[in-house]
């Protein structure tokens, strides 16, 4: 009898994984302009983040680590971007020694242009 029970209880903990976070990340404007092609584009980002349980959790720039928070379930937090390319924002759960755990949200922050970089010039004759 406790041997099917204990069996039972194995095979529910191989299955059982505890449920990831529900998270929401934005960032606004997640468009930044700039006149020219290959001009760096800056723009004041406002970011929040929202997370269905308090957890420690990095916010990144591609692989630039730019703010973490412990134990924290939301935040708003607003910094200046800078740069020629489009760039993805992903919110990090991290270990207790600040170690990357897995991916809770995701955001992109696109950088276009008005002109292209190389403007065909006429001919002048003066």
């Amino acid at each position: 009898m406790f041997f099917r029970y204990r069996l039972l209880l194995l095979a529910a903990s191989l299955f059982w994984q505890p449920a990831q976070a529900e998270a929401l990340l934005s960032a606004s404007p997640s468009n930044c302009v700039t006149l020219q092609q290959g001009r760096e584009c800056h723009a004041q980002i406002q970011t929040a983040w929202t997370i269905s349980q308090p957890l420690t959790v990095c916010l990144y720039l591609d692989e630039q680590q730019l703010q973490c928070w412990h134990n924290t379930a939301s935040a708003q937090w607003q910094w200046h971007f800078k740069d020629m390319q489009s760039r993805q924002l992903i919110l990090w759960q991290m270990t207790d020694s600040e170690q990357k755990l897995h991916v809770l949200a995701t955001a992109r922050i696109e950088v276009s242009w008005v002109q292209s970089a190389h403007k065909k010039r006429l001919w002048r004759r003066f």
